[in-house]
């Protein structure tokens, strides 16, 4: 084997050979640098930190090469001389302890403890402790290990491992760049390091209730065995089977069915019947995974009760993951779509519950027509709005229809023009209007009206997308569990509600004004005295402040490209 196919590691042996020349013998002196403090000969750890950074690879952890770090670091040791910053006479300060210990919580955070290797912090804390070893490299290494261990956790706590861009979601994360070197400084000098580690975590409430209930599905992992139900189809109250007693028990654990009633005069008369006080639990659990409530157990059903414990507690993992995407504080009202369970949430501030709640209509599962995950602020609401068809929806699916027949036009009130002002004229169909439309030179829209796509309001916060908020026509798709029936925009179920609420501090838009406006003749336009952040997000599952945990389908498959990601371990695209 030749010596540049050989690694170790990630590391190749050039990089070792190089490192192990650079660290040189213990007493080795730093060559002086203009604006630099000057390294001395009675300071070998230092000379050894120095010679780590310089050759921006470490020996001992399991990912070594650390060039997205190596300028952080620098700047964190250069001012001090590369003097140690976690011990002090060859044994460990007490802050290294805490930091290795918050380390090994990772896991709590929907993290991998295994990417800041805790294990080997661990072992190497309880060695040097122990005074079996001060070689200057081993306490120099060791420093290197732990201010980088330290740095990659924060940034992961913090923005998370994978940047939204490479998953396709249009969310900044660049205006929360942290300042490293003062982070890991601020701490390792701080006899309260865990507080502000723990500082970096999302202030959102939807955040600390993801991480109660991954505490409390991991636990459950641990105390249940994983079951395959087989129940016959549509499995309704009243029929017995034998998996009866274990749906009965996981329900219990789920907290769907009360404990009280495992010891119940039915339950021990009658252990395999479906009662409907189970029946009634099932209800519950289907509701909390975005399933219809009748009691029935069908394939859908049964498809949930059999998707294991650890699966849902990655589903958890990736929602913790992608809510670090979001801003660090959100002041002030703001809006959340989150696309998985057709919701719509209007919260004053991040921390406490939601001020508003609505079901939502979001675009089909079709690669064209999903709603994007992005943000953008809301600046205008428009009653009674026209609309403007996009020119995909135009070529694809009008434009065969009125060239069938023009009069399609005129009955679903479309209207040919030459732009979308608000006084543009109106064109007479004819082959030659409809040939113009074809190339795009003119425009279709939708006259305002109760039959308009739109409705009667239209929320706008314009972005590249051309996705906005709006009231339907079509009320009975609200009544579905699944709700993706749109081209991409997002129809709210309570559109007076939401205008109500979008613009509260406006005084003179009450609800009684609202109405009016939604039924005048022509449209009207109301800009928002403060623009209203919105986020269309996704998240295959959510916790409420009561510990109730729902989980959706993956409708866009957008958890699979993320765990994919996640899978191929650290480092992860940045």
């Amino acid at each position: 084997m030749t010596l540049q196919h050989t690694r170790i590691r990630g590391i190749d042996w050039l990089a070792l050979l190089l490192l192990s020349f650079l660290l040189g013998p213990q007493t080795c002196q730093a060559e002086e640098t203009p604006g630099r403090p000057a390294q001395h000969q009675d300071n070998p750890v230092a000379a050894g930190i120095q010679a780590l950074l310089k050759a921006g690879v470490h020996p001992r952890l399991h990912w070594g090469q650390f060039s997205d770090f190596q300028t952080q670091l620098e700047s964190l040791y250069q001012p001090t001389g590369y003097r140690p910053l976690w011990t002090q006479e060859n044994k460990t300060v007490p802050q290294a302890q805490a930091v290795i210990a918050e380390l090994a919580a990772a896991n709590s955070k929907g993290l991998n403890a295994a990417d800041y290797d805790t294990g080997l912090l661990q072992q190497w804390l309880t060695r040097l402790n122990s005074g079996t070893t001060t070689h200057s490299r081993d306490l120099a290494s060791f420093d290197v290990a732990l201010s980088l261990s330290l740095m990659r956790y924060a940034s992961n706590l913090y923005v998370g491992r994978i940047n939204p861009r490479h998953v396709n979601f249009a969310l900044d994360i660049e205006p929360k760049k942290l300042d490293l070197p003062a982070l890991v400084s601020q701490v390792a000098h701080s006899d309260k390091p865990v507080e502000i580690i723990g500082a970096l975590e999302p202030k959102l409430r939807l955040y600390e209730n993801l991480k109660i209930a991954l505490a409390r599905y991991e636990l459950l992992a641990k105390e249940s065995q994983p079951t395959a139900f087989t129940f016959p189809a549509k499995f309704k109250p009243g029929d017995r089977n034998n998996d009866v007693p274990a749906l009965r028990h996981i329900l219990t654990l789920l907290g769907d069915l009360s404990e009280s009633h495992q010891s119940s005069r039915t339950v021990s008369k009658s252990p395999e019947l479906y009662d409907k006080e189970l029946a009634e639990a099932v209800k519950r659990f289907q509701s909390r995974h975005g399933l219809a409530a009748d009691g029935v157990i069908g394939s859908t059903t049964l498809a949930q009760l059999n998707i294991p414990l650890a699966d849902r507690i990655k589903q958890i993992q990736l929602g913790l993951e992608r809510l670090r995407w979001l801003p660090e504080q959100l002041n002030g009202p703001y809006l959340i779509v989150n696309i998985p369970s057709f919701q719509l949430f209007g919260f004053e501030n991040g921390s406490g519950k939601p001020d508003i709640e609505m079901n939502v209509i979001v675009g089909e599962a079709i690669n064209e027509r999903n709603t994007p995950v992005f943000h953008a602020d809301m600046t205008y609401v428009i009653f009674r709005p026209y609309w403007n068809l996009p020119d995909t929806i135009t070529a694809k699916e009008m434009l065969p229809r009125i060239r069938r027949n023009p009069g399609y036009l005129d009955r679903n009130n479309l209207e040919i023009v030459p732009n979308f002002s608000s006084n543009a004229p109106v064109y007479q169909p004819s082959f030659e209007t409809i040939q113009m439309l074809s190339s795009g030179a003119l425009k279709l829209r939708q006259r305002p009206g109760p039959k308009n796509a739109l409705g009667l309001v239209k929320f706008a916060f314009p972005n590249d997308n051309n996705v906005y908020l709006h009231s339907t026509p079509t009320r009975g798709l609200f009544k579905k569990a699944r709700r993706d029936f749109s081209h991409g925009c997002i129809r709210v179920e309570d559109p007076v509600g939401l205008a109500q609420w979008v613009l509260r501090d406006q005084d003179a838009w009450t609800r009684e004004r609202i109405q009016q406006a939604m039924n005048r003749d022509r449209p009207k336009t109301v800009t928002l005295k403060t623009e209203l952040p919105v986020y269309i997000f996704y998240s295959t599952v959510l916790a409420d402040e009561n510990g109730k945990v729902m989980f959706f389908d993956d409708i866009y498959g957008h958890d699979t490209v993320l765990q994919g990601f996640l899978g191929q371990g650290f480092p992860y695209p940045s």
